[in-house]
């Protein structure tokens, strides 16, 4: 696959039973927000956070400043708190190998 990465996951449960510490991903870098869907788990910088999350999208939108995505870990109870914006999205998680 071109230009795909490997990823390793730190163990936060947010993302449990999916990804966990022994799961490594393949990911790749979206080109444009029409790479991304509902269903789909991306990496994203938090506006307040120096790591990655990686998360699921639940939601899209648009607002003032454009189109934004709601993530929210499968193993958590509430969405994450941010509109991420197409910028902050770093990869999109296109394989599992465990």
């Amino acid at each position: 696959i071109e230009e795909a990465s490997w990823a390793a996951y730190s163990d936060t449960n947010s993302m449990d039973p999916l990804l966990d510490s022994g799961a490594n991903g393949l990911e790749i870098k979206p080109k444009n927000e029409n790479d991304l869907q509902i269903g789909d788990i991306a990496a994203y910088q938090a506006g307040n956070d120096k790591g990655l999350i990686i998360h699921r999208i639940v939601s899209m939108g648009e607002d003032e400043n454009g189109k934004y995505f709601i993530f929210k870990g499968d193993n958590n109870k509430i969405e994450d708190p941010e509109k991420i914006r197409f910028n902050q999205i770093k990869y999109v998680l296109i394989g599992i190998i465990y």
